[in-house]
């Protein structure tokens, strides 16, 4: 295997495995952990699939792209404002949702109301954004590793306490429950365009990028959710690490859902500015206020993290997902094969995860709604 071949599977897993495992085992023991385990993989081939797609996509034109001038290369300029709007709406669940954490998990160790320490946490990273410091980004390996690890250590410590009922138990009339949770948790079709370049547009170092790195990312989830669903059953907290709330070191537990959150936070944070900035042509001052201030109020509120991932991944990714399979379609029925990269599975497989995605968007829907 060449470094950038592993580069990119590195690149997929640090970009991938984020926050949205916090609220995993949440999200499962709604269910049931042997129904979310289907969930995962069902679920985990489709976000394989969407980003194979993008793929296709991107690989039919020669220059690199992100995802709203691709799509708009097919559908027309008129689509690219509602994708990159759509996008906002995404980013601005994902910071409401990391916000929320850092706030519940500074609200047990420092011991303050949680509004302070919401507002302690946009103190601190208001600067540092305002600034658009990049050091997120130059810190992505090191950070992707020790998160990783301390992910793979707490499962295991959590594990010992696990017990086979909590694992037994189902919830048939939840079968979709953890949908929203899962494909947040899974969705890196944002990563394609630099995955492209890392693997020099190599196809076949593409393909396996993508499935191996997913493979270890669905396993990971697994393990995981497994870990905390035993541990803790139907009484896990929506912040999985905070069940934890007892022994000498669980103020650890509470400092790793911080540096779980902190980074993606600010880089996410950095790239809603910038959008605002240079895709909204909004001044960069008004940019940062637009940012900031949206999923601070809405904090303040107190919601409940699994909710606001549950909606931001089945509601608005879904919608996402299936503007991007309806572009494959279309470009597919005008243009042919691409010459250089067609994902397999012809009609059958764009079915199959157009499905998915629909069954998860109209479950969550009706739970707002109803």
């Amino acid at each position: 295997m060449n470094s950038r071949y592993l580069a990119a599977i590195g690149t997929i897993i640090g970009t991938v495995i984020g926050a949205g495992i916090l609220a995993l085992p949440y999200a499962v023991s709604k269910s049931g952990f042997l129904v979310g385990v289907i969930l995962i993989l069902v679920v985990g081939i489709a976000s394989i699939l969407i980003m194979m797609y993008t793929g296709e996509l991107s690989f039919r034109l020669k220059k690199i792209h992100q995802l709203p001038v691709l799509i708009s290369k097919y559908t027309g300029k008129r689509f690219r404002l509602a994708i990159l709007i759509l996008q906002v709406l995404i980013l601005y669940g994902a910071i409401l949702a990391y916000l929320i954490a850092m706030g519940d998990s500074l609200q047990t160790l420092l011991g303050v109301p949680y509004i302070l320490s919401v507002l302690l946490v946009f103190a601190l990273s208001a600067p540092i954004i305002y600034q658009g410091y990049r050091w997120v980004e130059d810190a992505e390996v090191p950070l992707s590793a020790i998160k990783l690890s301390l992910i793979i250590i707490v499962a295991f410590i959590v594990l010992f306490s696990a017990k086979v009922n909590n694992l037994a138990a189902v919830n048939t009339g939840n079968i979709f429950a953890p949908f929203g949770v899962i494909l947040f948790a899974m969705m890196g079709f944002s990563v394609i365009p630099e995955i492209r370049e890392e693997v020099s547009d190599n196809k076949n170092d593409f393909n396996k990028a993508i499935i191996i790195s997913m493979i270890i990312t669905i396993l990971i989830y697994i393990f995981f959710a497994a870990a905390f669903v035993g541990a803790f059953g139907p009484s896990v907290s929506a912040i999985a690490t905070n069940s934890i709330t007892s022994g000498s070191f669980s103020f650890f537990y509470y400092l790793l859902t911080i540096f779980l959150v902190v980074t993606p936070y600010i880089a996410l944070s950095l790239v809603i500015v910038d959008a605002f900035n240079y895709d909204f042509k909004i001044k960069r001052n008004y940019s940062f206020w637009l940012t900031m201030l949206i999923p601070l109020g809405l904090a303040l509120l107190n919601l409940n993290f699994a909710h606001v991932l549950q909606i931001t991944g089945g509601i608005l990714l879904p919608i996402l997902s299936l503007m991007i399979l309806i572009t494959i379609y279309r470009e597919r029925r005008i243009a042919g094969k691409s010459k250089i990269y067609n994902v397999p599975g012809g009609i059958y497989l764009l079915i199959f995860t157009a499905v998915v995605m629909i069954l998860g968007f109209c479950y969550t829907l009706a739970y707002v709604l109803l």
